[in-house]
């Protein structure tokens, strides 16, 4: 099963014309923590969802689904 979470994390952060080391200074994490949530690798706490779908302009569940 294909994750959204990932492929739209991943598609909304190239939108936005930002690297994944631009959205981790925005989020004040690594840049490698970015990576593992596009590869499905690990998952991200509700609060980085919530100022994920903040910093690219879309819904939780554009974001999620």
């Amino acid at each position: 099963m294909i994750n959204h979470f990932s492929t739209n994390l991943r598609r909304y952060r190239k939108l936005h014309h930002m690297t994944q080391q631009d959205l981790a200074d925005k989020l004040f994490i690594s840049r490698q923590a970015i990576s593992t949530y596009e590869k499905d690798i690990r998952r991200c706490d509700l609060d980085t969802l919530i100022r994920l779908s903040e910093i690219l302009e879309i819904s939780l569940d554009e974001l999620i689904r």
